[in-house]
C-alpha cells in the first residue's frame, strides 16, 4: 500500500513489515518532535495492540507474520486517508530523487515534516520551507518546482541524515598529486626497489603504495605486499615530497542506497618486482645506489642508515 498516494481507496490491507514499522517510526517521529519519548514494541500482537490504541478507527491484526489493517465499521475514509503520511488538509510538494539507479519519492508537508518513500519503507524529516513561498517563487511551474526540491534535500536534508542517502559514482575522486609528481615517484620507487638487498628472492611479490584518501596520508602496503623497514622508510621521504591523493568506494553489502553501504578505499600504485627488474638496464642497476645516496644527501640523509635497517632485518 503506498501511504503517500491519497488516491489509494482501499479500506482493508495486509501490510509488510516495512510498512506496519513506519507507521510506528511515524509516531515516534512526532513524539520526538513534541519532546517526548519513543515508544519500542517487538513485531507481532502487541505491536498491532500500539497500532491500535495509536490510529483511531482503524484495528490492526497479527496473522501469519502479517499484519491486516482494517478501517472500523461506520468510519469514513479509507485506509490512507487514516493512517496515510499525507493528508487532504496539509497541503504538499512532491519530487523524485535520484540515487545510482534507485528513485526515491520525497514529499514536503506545509506543516514542516517530510517524507521519504523507498518501496514499502518511509522515513521522515523536518525542513524549515515554506511550500506557498516555493510556488511562488517557482511561478507554480512543475518542472521548476521539482527541481527546486531535489536540490534542496541534496543539500539540506540528505546530508543531515544519520545514514544519508548516498550515490557513489559521483563521490571518488580520481588520482592526482598535490605534492611532486607520478614521473618522479615512480622514478624513485623504481630506484629503491633496484637497491633492496637481495631483491631478485622476491621477484614474484609486488611493492604498493596507497595514495592519500579523506583523513588519511599515503602509506607503504606492509601486509599483502613486499614490506621491509627500510623500503618503508624510503617511501616516507619520497612521499612527502610526491603525495598521491585518489580514492574509491567500494559496495559492502550493506545498504546499497546509503552512505554506510560503501567504504572508502583510496586509490594505489603498484609495481611489480619482477617487470622492474626485467625492465632495467644493466647500466641502470649498477648506477641505482649512487643515485639514491645523491638524493638521500640532498635531503639531509645519510644512506648507512638505511643500509643498516636492511643488515638488522637480514640478520632478525
Amino acid at each position: 500500500m503506498d501511504f503517500t498516494d491519497l488516491k489509494e481507496s482501499a479500506r482493508v490491507a495486509k501490510l509488510d513489515y516495512g510498512e506496519a514499522e513506519s507507521l510506528v517510526r511515524y509516531l515516534n517521529f512526532q513524539r520526538e518532535r513534541a519532546g517526548e519519548t519513543p515508544i519500542h514494541e517487538d513485531y507481532g500482537h502487541q505491536f498491532c495492540q500500539l497500532l491500535s490504541e495509536n490510529y483511531s478507527g482503524v484495528t490492526f491484526e497479527y496473522a501469519g507474520h502479517r499484519i491486516t489493517a482494517r478501517v472500523e465499521r461506520g468510519v469514513s475514509g479509507s485506509l490512507v486517508e487514516r493512517i496515510g503520511f499525507v493528508s487532504r488538509e496539509i497541503p504538499h510538494l512532491a519530487t523524485t530523487v535520484g540515487f545510482g539507479f534507485e528513485s526515491l519519492q520525497v514529499i514536503f508537508r506545509a506543516d514542516r515534516i517530510g517524507v521519504i518513500k523507498e518501496d514499502s519503507y518511509y522515513e521522515f524529516f523536518e525542513h524549515d520551507l515554506d511550500l506557498e513561498e516555493v510556488r511562488r517563487e517557482c511561478e507554480d511551474d512543475k518542472d521548476t518546482i521539482d527541481d527546486f526540491l531535489r536540490e534542496h534535500f541534496d543539500e539540506q536534508i540528505g546530508p543531515q541524515m544519520e545514514d544519508p542517502f548516498f550515490d557513489p559514482s559521483g563521490e571518488g575522486c580520481e588520482l592526482y598529486f598535490d605534492v611532486g609528481s607520478r614521473v618522479e615517484l615512480e622514478r624513485l620507487m623504481k630506484l629503491f626497489i633496484l637497491t633492496e638487498p637481495d631483491i631478485e628472492a622476491h621477484e614474484d611479490e609486488e611493492v604498493r603504495v596507497y595514495a592519500a584518501a579523506d583523513g588519511t596520508d599515503p602509506y607503504l602496503e606492509s601486509s599483502a605486499c613486499y614490506h621491509s623497514e627500510r623500503l618503508e622508510g624510503l617511501a616516507e621521504i619520497v612521499l612527502s615530497e610526491n603525495r598521491p591523493v585518489g580514492w574509491t568506494f567500494e559496495y559492502n553489502d550493506g545498504a546499497h542506497n546509503r552512505r554506510s553501504g560503501y567504504d572508502e578505499y583510496p586509490e594505489s600504485l603498484t609495481w611489480n618486482i619482477n617487470e622492474t627488474l626485467e625492465e632495467s638496464s644493466a647500466r641502470e642497476k649498477m648506477a641505482a645506489r649512487r643515485e639514491l645516496r645523491k638524493w638521500l644527501e640532498a635531503r639531509g640523509h645519510n644512506m648507512a642508515r638505511f643500509d643498516a635497517l636492511a643488515k638488522r632485518e637480514g640478520a632478525a
